[in-house]
């Protein structure tokens, strides 16, 4: 199987361009046309609340207006992306938001959406749950931002939430593939010492989680390419030989006009769904030039 053609490329450009959202417009801009932060920036503002946090469907399968700690962290990876640092209002606006409404029992968490979800089209995953658990998901993610932009956090609230997603890893065995995701967002930006204390732990979730079977990768599951987003990734040696015919996979599923679909539906509110679905497909097409680019498997 060819790498991305040319031709391919600007299919998706096309794309991207004419149906997805502002925002992943103004970040396709950022990362392939030496477009601005300020751009990402400014259609970023669309999607922020008063109080510092983010709604208003920056996570397309949820459509409420109200902040969420689900929202904020959607918000931070497009900050984190453009390389925003501590003295960005923005980030500094995030930040505040998610210190306030922290959460305590045994250590802080947050609630992964808040209540008001109810009141909106949104996938059945995202039903409010107030009795839901403790998890990684999108705690480890929170952490691993609230060490990003350490400077804006208390030392003894960080140290408290470090300790208390460390000793939760330590005592998970069966983890979940998106709580992965968060876990390794969240090891990314910890200090060396605590990498290396994770490691082995981390690489035995990735290799339980990670479904190298080709004739799987069409349900809805965690292929190599998502874990695997570069050669740099730590875990490349291990998926090496997966990692081309994912890549080819990936290359395959591009649609005609351009896009990639997202392996899921709600099965419930139609109308918003198909406005929610055209959303997956741009921010989709997006991260997967962005993986394909990476690999140099576009042809340039």
């Amino acid at each position: 199987m060819p790498k991305l053609s040319r031709s391919q490329f600007n299919k998706a450009k096309n794309f991207i361009m004419d149906k997805s959202r502002k925002l992943d417009r103004a970040m396709f801009e950022f990362e392939f046309e030496n477009g601005s932060k300020e751009s990402v920036l400014a259609e970023l503002r669309a999607y922020q609340n008063s109080d510092g946090g983010f709604g208003n469907a920056i996570e397309p399968d949820f459509r409420c207006n109200e902040s969420s700690a689900l929202g904020t962290t959607v918000a931070l990876q497009y900050l984190s992306r453009i390389h925003a640092d501590e003295n960005t209002d923005m980030v500094k606006q995030a930040v505040s938001y998610l210190l306030r409404s922290a959460k305590k029992l045994d250590s802080y968490y947050w609630e992964i959406v808040p209540k008001e979800v109810e009141t909106a089209p949104r996938a059945p995953w995202w039903n409010y749950n107030e009795s839901r658990p403790f998890t990684g998901n999108p705690n480890a993610e929170i952490i691993g931002y609230l060490h990003e932009f350490r400077g804006l956090v208390s030392s003894d609230m960080l140290n408290e939430l470090t300790t208390h997603i460390l000793n939760y890893i330590d005592d998970l065995h069966e983890p979940e593939f998106h709580e992965l995701l968060c876990f390794l967002t969240m090891v990314e930006r910890l200090p060396l010492s605590l990498k290396e204390r994770l490691s082995e732990k981390i690489a035995i979730m990735v290799q339980k989680c990670v479904t190298i079977q080709p004739d799987l990768w069409q349900n809805y599951c965690l292929q190599p390419i998502q874990v695997v987003q570069s050669p740099n990734s730590p875990y490349y040696k291990m998926f090496k030989e997966a990692l081309t015919a994912n890549l080819d996979y990936l290359v395959a599923k591009q649609t005609e006009d351009g896009c990639w679909n997202p392996a899921w539906a709600w099965g419930q509110f139609e109308d918003a769904w198909q406005h929610a679905k055209v959303e997956w497909q741009g921010w989709l097409t997006l991260d997967y030039l962005n993986i394909l680019r990476q690999h140099d498997y576009i042809e340039m």
